[in-house]
């Protein structure tokens, strides 16, 4: 036989056993009944898997492994560490109690325990599914986006926790509701990563949490940034209001995207960040100093989207050239986006009380 039909049947033994499996369970599958669901010999089956023990596994596998591809996929799409990790936990939660996924992973478990065969496969695929939860802790720790300080056990935690919630909400109808789960699953995540509860989410549409809804979901759109957050953003403009005062241009650049935009009193003075440095290079040119002290200042973000902004009301106070003093109350609203580089600012509008 040619390679590429040997493969082929492979495939569609072990997509068959599969579905027997659904059926019937590991225990309760026989190799009889693949080769009568395929409509050949049972010598056939044995011509590529030499027993039961190994035609399991290796259906186990394959299924498991496709269900892996698809989760890491989905979650890969996502616009931010954030959405990237709640996709992977809204994957991997049982759809219903009837998730056919979960019946075949429930059910592997079980047979690993008997089936030499199935063991091995069965960690391995556990620590793969660790690792997928750990490489996005790990990216969000370095976007900015996560305070995660062991990534490996959060991974753990977040795994084990679905996998043990995921038995009694498939065996014990009624148990645990899916909004339950759900639940418990964000404050874990929240705890694991420095963020708030609200902030675990994902502000896709057809979002798996969001379906049926029919209206506004309660968790969509700013809302007070988490702990994490709030000490970036203000960590962030503390950065740039000493750099201000410094007349230290090139802290000033930092706080903001290369495309931000500026205005003042609703009129656009800057529409990039070169004209923007332009506008404060002749500003350090006339002043000796400018300190900008924020009197009110609190911040909203959509950690899903990787957005928040700024509310201040500012004192400036600016001393130029030949030692006059200028004092101004400013209202403003800076808007920033997460970056590889953490966040920056994006967009500032000022206005002149």
């Amino acid at each position: 036989m040619k390679k590429e039909t040997v493969e082929k049947r492979r495939i569609e033994i072990l997509e068959a056993t599969c579905d027997v499996v659904i059926e019937r369970g590991f225990a309760g599958t026989r190799v009889a009944d693949v080769a009568k669901k395929l409509g050949v010999s049972n010598s056939l089956i044995h011509y590529h898997f030499a027993s039961k023990e190994e035609l399991l596994a290796a259906a186990f596998e394959h299924y498991a492994r496709k269900d892996l591809v698809d989760m890491q996929r989905d979650s890969d799409s996502a616009p931010t560490n954030v959405a990237k990790l709640w996709r992977l936990i809204e994957s991997y939660v049982p759809e219903g109690s009837d998730d056919v996924e979960w019946m075949i992973w429930i059910d592997a478990w079980g047979e690993a325990l008997r089936n030499p065969k199935m063991k091995p496969i069965s960690q391995e695929l556990d620590e793969q599914s660790i690792a997928v939860f750990e490489k996005t802790l790990r990216a969000g720790n370095e976007s900015g986006e996560f305070h995660c300080v062991h990534p490996r056990e959060s991974a753990t935690r977040i795994s084990g926790l679905i996998d043990g919630l995921a038995v009694q909400y498939a065996a014990h109808e009624g148990v645990l509701k899916r909004k339950e789960f759900i639940r418990l699953m964000r404050q874990l995540a929240a705890a694991e990563t420095g963020l708030s509860a609200d902030d675990i989410r994902d502000n896709r549409k057809g979002s798996k949490s969001n379906q049926g809804n029919g209206r506004r979901n309660e968790d969509e759109g700013p809302r007070p940034a988490s702990l994490a957050t709030d000490f970036d953003l203000r960590q962030l403009f503390n950065n740039y209001a000493d750099a201000l005062s410094r007349n230290n241009l090139k802290g000033v650049n930092e706080y903001f995207t290369e495309d931000a935009k500026s205005s003042l009193d609703n009129e656009i003075i800057a529409s990039n960040v070169t004209e923007i440095c332009e506008q404060f290079s002749l500003h350090f040119s006339n002043h000796k100093m400018t300190i900008e002290i924020p009197l009110v200042i609190a911040f909203f973000a959509d950690e899903g989207n990787g957005t928040a902004h700024g509310n201040f009301t500012l004192e400036r106070r600016t001393a130029t050239n030949n030692n006059k003093a200028v004092i101004e109350i400013l209202r403003g609203v800076d808007t920033y986006r997460r970056t590889s580089a953490g966040w920056r600012c994006i967009d500032r509008q000022r206005a002149k009380s």
